[in-house]
């Protein structure tokens, strides 16, 4: 037997770890740094009396056959190993999601309120009078509480006059596929926002694999959630393609764009794409020594998209293997491959603003376009 972890997040706790699965299978498991550490040698290429030596190696200690064998069996029991238990309850959670056919909201009463009214009067900022109906909008997926002025400045200025929402999102969980679409209505304080199901059908006619396959993903997805609520509060009949864009190389975004854009040609006078980014992620939450501010390199990022000049905005970032971690960097190549390509040359930068955490020393950034 050759054990193999599956992916985790590990979160670091006072006097030990907090071992989370992103897809929300497993329960939430705390371990010492030792199981950590045993963990770590559960890569599929090692069995018992490997990892056994390797510990011993590392740490000068010996872990005896039976308690390794007892922390296999409770990782095991808690479906945090690969293998055919796991893969048959994976397959269990995905066959649950397609036959309830609504995403549930993840994080209403904690972010947003559930009552409609409330959450209108939540998610609204002040009055502005220009009045807009572009063809695409970025906007954060920052915590709403902390950045719903920055939602505002793009959301405020729309005219409720679209028929489709086209929802391009990132991947905070785990998600295999380079990109993936949502199969399933998704549930908002104000109602259900229709899944146009058709235009998933013609996608996925361009792709040899399977682009619902990676659904678990948006379970907790707020780069979906946020933006889905506020298109069917702007929008209460229009119908929703909600996708996750996780990687590619830039043929891959081209087509990945191209092809959604003949996937919506005939409503595209009544389509909004919204790219649904945050900008850098900074200090020591996301590894870094210290925290440093990123707007030098946010703010050379937007120019170029804001000339939609988006090749050399993904090229700024694969200089430095994308230093900053600006998470919209694949989400908004396809976003302005498709601006670009209806005719679009120019945007319009409404906001910008640094987020800093005191607690982990560490500093989000977003911004809001139109286009």
């Amino acid at each position: 037997m050759k054990p193999k972890l599956r992916y985790i997040d590990v979160i670091a706790l006072d006097g030990g770890f907090l071992i989370r699965d992103p897809l929300g299978i497993s329960e939430n498991l705390l371990v010492s740094k030792e199981a950590l550490l045993i963990m770590s040698l559960m890569d599929g290429s090692r069995d018992v009396l490997d990892i056994k030596a390797d510990y011993f190696r590392l740490t000068g200690q010996i872990i005896s056959d039976e308690d390794l064998m007892d922390f296999l069996k409770r990782l095991d029991d808690a479906l945090f190993l690969e293998n055919e238990r796991y893969a048959d309850a994976l397959q269990c959670k995905r066959r649950e999601m397609f036959t309830k056919g609504i995403r549930d909201m993840s994080h209403v009463g904690e972010v947003y309120p559930a009552d409609a009214q409330a959450c209108e009067r939540f998610l609204k900022g002040p009055e502005i009078q220009e009045r807009l109906s572009p063809l695409g909008i970025m906007v954060p997926h920052m915590d709403i509480r902390i950045a719903k002025s920055t939602y505002w400045e793009a959301y405020g200025r729309i005219k409720g006059d679209k028929a489709l929402v086209v929802i391009l999102g990132v991947s905070h969980y785990w998600h295999e596929m380079p990109f993936s679409a949502l199969p399933l209505d998704m549930k908002t304080p104000f109602g259900i926002l229709k899944t146009n199901r058709a235009l998933i059908e013609k996608l996925q006619s361009f792709y040899n694999f399977d682009i619902t396959h990676d659904i678990l993903s948006y379970r907790y997805e707020h780069s979906i959630e946020f933006a889905s609520v506020y298109a069917k509060m702007i929008f209460p009949e229009a119908k929703a393609l909600a996708l996750i864009v996780s990687y590619g190389d830039e043929k891959f975004l081209k087509t990945l764009g191209e092809n959604l854009l003949r996937v919506v040609e005939p409503f595209i006078h009544k389509t909004l794409f919204i790219s649904s980014v945050d900008m850098s992620h900074v200090g020591k939450k996301f590894g870094d020594s210290l925290c440093y501010d990123p707007s030098f390199k946010d703010r050379e990022y937007l120019r170029y998209l804001e000339d939609l000049e988006y090749e050399q905005a993904f090229e700024l970032l694969e200089k430095d293997k994308n230093r900053t971690r600006i998470d919209g960097q694949y989400t908004n190549f396809v976003f302005a491959h498709i601006l670009k390509k209806c005719g679009l040359t120019k945007g319009r930068i409404l906001d910008y603003k640094v987020y800093y955490e005191r607690l982990t020393d560490s500093k989000v950034s977003y911004a809001s376009m139109v286009f």
